[in-house]
């Protein structure tokens, strides 16, 4: 199990453990989930690719950077960009932004 530990926007600390094989983060705040982060891994190919399954942060903390840590601490640990499904117009405004941000960093790959 790997562990960051950081301040979100909020000035909270906040702790994401990423299981060992890199397919599941979870963030916590005074050890409560608020966040998960599950990632499918398919190493198939020459270097193996990985996809998006879920990400969810609790209504109250979604606008304090933790899926925004989740997504490119899990990017950085299974080195390389996590492929997302390009938002439809049925996804949030705040995902939308999330993802076009974490695309120019490199973190993930629009399908």
């Amino acid at each position: 199990m790997r562990v960051l530990v950081f301040k979100d926007r909020c000035d909270r600390v906040i702790q994401i453990e990423l299981d060992v094989d890199c397919t599941r983060a979870v963030a916590y705040h005074h050890g409560e989930p608020v966040g998960e982060l599950g990632i499918e891994i398919d190493a198939s190919g020459a270097d193996g690719s990985a996809s998006l399954a879920n990400l969810f942060v609790e209504p109250a903390y979604r606008r304090s950077g933790i899926a925004h840590t989740m997504l490119t601490y899990a990017s950085r640990e299974i080195g390389h960009s996590i492929n997302v499904d390009r938002p439809s117009s049925h996804g949030s405004p705040e995902f939308e932004s999330l993802c076009r941000c974490l695309a120019v960093e490199g973190a993930v790959i629009f399908n």
